[in-house]
C-alpha cells in the first residue's frame, strides 16, 4: 500500500534532495491515495496518479532547496497580480493568453510551474531546456490526437500561460486531483474540510522565485480560485479580480464533456458514469458561483472586473479594452497588436469542436435552475440558447 511517506521518498530519489518546506501537503496527499485505491480506479490510471504526486512533490523538493540557497527571495514584491476567476468554461484560457502578450505581464508558464526551479532568466524563459522538452512532448501529443481526430476541449502550450491549479497541486490542494479520482471523496474534503491557506503561501513563495529570475506584474488565472477568494484575499489583499461569466447551463456542460477525459484516463471503463460526474459538477458549480457572491457582498465591487464571455466572442479587443482601463493601464497599439495577432492564430475551436448535451450527463435546465438563481439574479449573463 502505498502512503504519502512512499512518495516523498521517490520523489527524494527522483531530485537527488532530501529536506521539504514543511508537511502541509500531506493531509490532501493522504485523501488521494486512499481514494486512489478503490477499486474503480484501473492499473494504469493508479500509476498516473502516483506519478504526479511524485512530481508535485519533486518541484517542492526543488523550490525548497533553491530557497534555502537563496533567501533573498523572499523579499520579492508581488504587487496588484490580477487573478481571472470564474466557473470552468468561460474563457479564462483565451484572456490569459491575451494578457499574456503584453510584455509588461508576468504569466504563469505550464512548463515552469512544473519546473520552477531554478528559475529562467528573460533570455532563456521560452527557451530553456525544460520548455523545449516539453514542448517536444507536446508535439507529439498532438500529432497523434489530430492523427485519431481527437476534439480537445482545452489545451495548453508549454511557453504558455497555465493555471494556477499546478502550483497548488504541489500542496496537494486543487481540484484537478478530484478529476482523477473516482466519487465525490476529494471535492468533498476540499469544500467541507480542508484549509486552502498554505496552497496560497507556497503559490506565493513559487511567484516570488520564478520572479526574481523574470520579472513583471502578474496576470494568473485558475477558475476555482472563485471557491478560494478569502484565502486568496488573505495571501494578496491587493489583488485585482476578473471574474468571467457565461451562460451557467452551457459551461455546466461543457465542464462535464472536459472531465470525461481525465475519468476515462484513470478509471476502468465500467465505472465510469456519466450521471454521477454530472451530479459532481453541478455540486462544483453552484460552489463557483455562490462563495464568490458571498466575498463580494462582503468586500463591495472595487476589486472586481466582471467580463462576460458572450461580450468578449463578439468584440474580443472592446473587452480588453475595458479591463486595461478598470486596471488603470494604458491599452498601447503594441499591446493589441500582440493580442490580435494571438487571435488571428488561434481562432475558436482550433482544435476540435466538442459535442455534448446535459441530458446524456443526466442533467437538464429545468433541474439547474435553482442552482443558479441567484447568479443569474445577480449578473446580467447572457444564455446561449
Amino acid at each position: 500500500m502505498t502512503t504519502s511517506d512512499d512518495i516523498l521518498r521517490q520523489a527524494q530519489q527522483q531530485t537527488g534532495l532530501s529536506d521539504i518546506d514543511s508537511d502541509s501537503w500531506r493531509a490532501g496527499l493522504d485523501v488521494i491515495l486512499d481514494l486512489a485505491r478503490d477499486p474503480r480506479m484501473s492499473d494504469a490510471g493508479v500509476a498516473s496518479v502516483h506519478k504526479r504526486a511524485v512530481d508535485a512533490l519533486a518541484n517542492r523538493l526543488r523550490v525548497h532547496a533553491y530557497v534555502t540557497e537563496h533567501p533573498e527571495v523572499r523579499e520579492e514584491q508581488i504587487e496588484r497580480p490580477l487573478f481571472i476567476l470564474g466557473m470552468p468554461r468561460t474563457g479564462t484560457t483565451a484572456v490569459s493568453y491575451l494578457l499574456g502578450q503584453d510584455p509588461a505581464r508576468r504569466s504563469l508558464l505550464k512548463w515552469e510551474a512544473q519546473h520552477s526551479a531554478p528559475p529562467a532568466t528573460p533570455a532563456t524563459w521560452r527557451t530553456d531546456p525544460r520548455c523545449l522538452a516539453m514542448l517536444a512532448e507536446e508535439k507529439k501529443i498532438l500529432e497523434a490526437v489530430q492523427q485519431h481526430g481527437i476534439s480537445l476541449a482545452h489545451w495548453e502550450d508549454a511557453d504558455g500561460p497555465t493555471e494556477c491549479m499546478f502550483l497548488h497541486d504541489q500542496d496537494f490542494k486543487g481540484l484537478l486531483w478530484d478529476s482523477f479520482t473516482p466519487g465525490t471523496g476529494y471535492a468533498d474534503w476540499m469544500f467541507n474540510e480542508c484549509d486552502v491557506s498554505s496552497a496560497y503561501q507556497y503559490q506565493k513563495l513559487v511567484l516570488q522565485v520564478l520572479q526574481s529570475g523574470v520579472p513583471g506584474r502578474w496576470s494568473l488565472k485558475m477558475p476555482s480560485h472563485s471557491v478560494h477568494l478569502e484565502a486568496l484575499l488573505n495571501v494578496f489583499p491587493d489583488a485585482r479580480l476578473v471574474w468571467a461569466h457565461r451562460d451557467p447551463y452551457k459551461a455546466t456542460g461543457s465542464l462535464c464533456n472536459l472531465l470525461m477525459l481525465p475519468a476515462s484516463m484513470t478509471l476502468k471503463p465500467e465505472a465510469v458514469d456519466k450521471a454521477a460526474l454530472g451530479q459532481n459538477c453541478k455540486r462544483q458549480m453552484r460552489e463557483h458561483v455562490m462563495r464568490p457572491l458571498a466575498v463580494r457582498e462582503r468586500i463591495g465591487d472595487e476589486q472586481f472586473f466582471d467580463l462576460h464571455y458572450a461580450a468578449f466572442l463578439r468584440d474580443p479587443m472592446g473587452q480588453m479594452r475595458r479591463l486595461y482601463e478598470w486596471d488603470g493601464v494604458p491599452f498601447s497599439a503594441e499591446i493589441e497588436a500582440g493580442m490580435r495577432a494571438w487571435l488571428d492564430a488561434n481562432p475558436q475551436h482550433k482544435l476540435g469542436k466538442a459535442k455534448y448535451t446535459l441530458e446524456e450527463y443526466g442533467l437538464s435546465v429545468a433541474e439547474l435552475e435553482p442552482v443558479f438563481r441567484e447568479y443569474l439574479a445577480a449578473f446580467d449573463i447572457e444564455l446561449e440558447g
